[in-house]
């Protein structure tokens, strides 16, 4: 099991059918593997069991988490 890992996480306001939407993205910098979420609680949810004690840290997921159409982040 690894102990240490790196995660980028970046977060943006996009558009979603006809509202606005907040899109968080999860990225392992190890090995680039990314989900995105819509759902904050979902994203807690991921990582507080990614680093659970006794689970291992693969960044896929177990079940399904509710993830946005992909749009990148603004510049700037």
């Amino acid at each position: 099991m690894l102990r240490y890992r790196s995660f980028v996480l970046r977060v943006w306001c996009g558009n979603r059918y006809d509202h606005r939407q907040w899109v968080a993205r999860l990225e392992g910098l190890q090995d680039g593997h990314h989900l995105q979420f819509i759902d904050p609680d979902a994203l807690l949810a991921h990582l507080r069991a990614l680093f659970a004690p006794g689970v291992g840290v693969d960044l896929a997921p177990s079940e399904p988490i509710p993830c946005a159409p992909t749009e990148p982040p603004p510049e700037g």
